[in-house]
């Protein structure tokens, strides 16, 4: 839940995050997540699903950050 917490606002924050940073979060998150549902904490992985797509959108709009900062080439 503390991972849940840290990162929820992923999206009004991946301009501040490297892909690097959002991948080493994403991964995290995966980790986060398997370890909970072998233990059947499905609540606490219904959040971690929750955040894997945030952090997938937050990804999605860095790229296209990044790719309008190279400008036409």
């Amino acid at each position: 839940a503390a991972f849940v917490r840290e990162h929820a606002d992923i999206l009004a924050r991946y301009h501040i995050h490297t892909m690097a940073d959002l991948n080493r979060i994403e991964q995290e998150c995966w980790r986060l997540h398997d370890e909970a549902c072998s233990r059947g904490a499905c609540g606490t992985a219904g959040e971690l699903v929750e955040l894997e797509y945030l952090i997938g959108r937050a990804k999605e709009m860095k790229a296209k950050r990044m790719e309008g900062e190279k400008g036409p080439v």
